[in-house]
């Protein structure tokens, strides 16, 4: 038996040639300025237009999902600035209770001071109105400034225990000598400590000779 070996038939590229032609005319056809004018506002402008209507009918879905993508990241950005907006506004209400807070100690504090004022004795006010640095009257002991002060008193020492050092010290710096060594006679050492350490050292001397037993 004799077996022949077939020879495999060429690709037709003749074939492609009519359809590439075509194809190319086409494009031609819309590239060319005259027969574009000619093709959608001509003659055959009419056959345009219902090609048109058919294609925007076959691409409406495409069209549909695009926009949906559109309006979902929209919403996705709005609900982004909301939240935003959200937290925004509840700083702002946090730092205004925290103004609003400070406003009031403030006003408090000055109200004490002005009733400490108005009770001092005049002659407490004339030693703290007394020039150079140890201008204050004699010393008193510790203890007997602390049997004389009143419950207001004990009120003040535990404000002034609870404030911050430097704060503290402002206030003091308005208030007689005596009496802040009477106010200091009923705190502890670390407290008086901490608010001595923030006083000038002239004001602090004036403190610590009214009441010995604050030196260290």
């Amino acid at each position: 038996m004799i077996v022949t070996r077939q020879r495999r038939k060429p690709f037709p590229v003749g074939r492609l040639v009519l359809p590439l032609v075509a194809i190319l005319a086409i494009v031609g056809a819309f590239l060319w300025p005259p027969s574009r004018a000619a093709i959608t506002a001509g003659p055959l402008s009419p056959i345009w237009q219902s090609l048109g209507s058919r294609f925007a009918v076959v691409a409406a879905p495409f069209h549909f999902a695009a926009q949906n993508q559109l309006i979902a990241r929209r919403n996705h950005e709005i609900v982004t600035l909301q939240a935003q907006l959200a937290d925004a506004q509840r700083r702002l209400a946090a730092a205004q209770s925290a103004s609003t807070a400070l406003k009031s100690r403030v006003q408090k504090l000055d109200a004490q001071v002005a009733q400490a004022r108005s009770k001092a004795p005049p002659a407490l006010v004339k030693s703290a109105a007394s020039p150079g640095p140890f201008g204050s009257t004699a010393a008193a002991p510790g203890s007997d400034l602390a049997a004389s002060a009143t419950p207001n008193d004990r009120r003040v020492a535990a404000d002034w225990a609870a404030m911050d050092p430097t704060n503290a010290a402002k206030v003091i710096q308005r208030l007689p000598v005596p009496y802040d060594a009477k106010i200091f006679s009923l705190m502890s050492a670390s407290d008086v400590g901490a608010i001595l350490d923030k006083l000038p050292a002239a004001f602090a001397a004036r403190i610590t000779q009214e009441n010995p037993t604050l030196k260290p």
